[in-house]
């Protein structure tokens, strides 16, 4: 078993192999090297344990079938781990198959993803790209976390806009996002502390682990961005111009991050990070102005988070999840590929041309025809461009 040397650090992030065929982690790693370190196990006992004596390990590539420890049982280790470096590790699943019945079991499992043995090269080293980023800023978000909480200066704090200038600077980003007809996003986030044996309603953290978060916050956000503590445990957030799966994953990494962040001392507490999401993409056909008002959406969005705080999620709650929690379903019901119908002759900003082309790559054709009006409009430009050149 290899072991990390000071000579052994590299910038390039470092993928973990499992799979007991040779040929394909050989194969595996011809497309990622050059833009991946690797590290190979033949079973799933060897990746885990290569996974604790390896803290530069990123992303966790696995087969499901291996002797040994299968893909399944490694899935159970890392997801329940003790550590979080381990637990919130992407681990990506490799299947022969594409049935539904066996991604969805990966899924059920813990599984980042689940890739199929015949996607190509350039979508497997972006899915590998994307995974490796998300889990380096989530661990720096941690760490800043963490030593802002222990090197707490009041004197060198920043101190947050206040409610009534976030509301001011909020509603002039709202109003120019709707008159340039682009996306605009408002974000609540609600911390809670609750004892891991207890289904019961958080109860409030200790002030300077709110108020680093806080700080982290107001560091994090683009400068175009405003960020406010806006209650006890509550910040809020506007966002503009952006596309509202990037809004998502942005407050999916800040609430993984708050939870699995060293804050708490007490090893029978933890911390609940729930952050409710809403967009003005949802009024898509409303004609009264009220409805997506930014007073509105401070409602809709801490209604959600307060929602998952009452459930003890860490995580994204957004109108899915708020119509499932309400009836009294789990988050692991919900269906990531299914895609909300827009109105007729609305524009669903939360799609933008670049997600349009992927799903043109991936092959699901049936989501673009939904938004082909988009797409048509979005293209229209260059083809113009290209014919006027074709002419000359």
């Amino acid at each position: 078993m290899l072991t990390d040397s000071p000579r052994d650090i590299s910038l390039k992030p470092r993928i973990l192999i499992a799979d007991d065929s040779r040929i394909v982690r050989a194969t595996l790693i011809k497309r990622i090297e050059g833009m991946f370190e690797f590290r190979e196990a033949l079973d799933g006992e060897q990746a885990w344990e290569m996974l604790l004596i390896d803290p530069s390990i990123r992303v966790v590539i696995s087969d499901l079938t291996m002797p040994k420890l299968d893909g399944y049982g490694l899935l159970s280790r890392i997801r329940n781990s003790k550590i979080s470096r381990i637990r919130n590790m992407p681990v990506v699943v490799v299947s022969g198959s594409d049935e539904q019945a066996e991604r969805d079991r990966a899924k059920a499992a813990g599984a980042t993803d689940l890739i199929t043995k015949g996607m190509s090269t350039g979508q497997l080293l972006s899915r590998l790209d994307i995974l490796s980023k998300l889990i380096s800023t989530q661990n720096e978000f941690e760490r800043g976390l963490e030593a802002l909480v222990q090197h707490t200066d009041t004197n060198q704090h920043i101190v947050l806009p206040s409610p009534e200038a976030w509301q001011e600077q909020a509603e002039g980003m709202r109003t120019n996002a709707i008159r340039q007809n682009r996306n605009f996003v408002v974000l609540t986030a609600c911390i809670g502390l609750k004892h891991v044996e207890l289904d019961a309603y958080p109860a409030l953290p200790p002030s300077s682990v709110v108020n680093a978060i806080g700080q982290l916050l107001h560091r994090t956000v683009r400068q175009t961005d405003c960020v406010a503590r806006t209650g006890e445990i509550e910040f809020t957030i506007a966002t503009g111009s952006i596309h509202f799966d990037s809004a998502r994953n942005f407050a999916e990494r800040v609430c993984r991050a708050i939870a699995h962040a060293n804050l708490i001392k007490d090893g029978q507490m933890a911390l609940i990070a729930s952050c409710g999401v809403v967009s003005i993409t949802e009024y898509a056909g409303e004609t009264m102005e009220t409805e997506r008002s930014l007073a509105a959406m401070r409602v809709t969005a801490k209604e959600r988070a307060l929602l998952g705080l009452h459930n003890a999620i860490t995580g994204v709650i957004g109108t899915q999840e708020e119509l499932l929690l309400k009836q009294g379903g789990h988050l692991s019901d919900i269906d990531v590929n299914t895609v909300v119908p827009v109105a007729d002759g609305e524009v669903d900003l939360s799609i933008d041309l670049a997600t349009l082309l992927r799903w043109i790559k991936e092959g699901k054709e049936d989501q673009v025809l939904g938004h082909i009006g988009k797409l048509s409009s979005e293209l229209q430009p260059l083809v113009d461009l290209l014919l006027k050149q074709y002419k000359t």
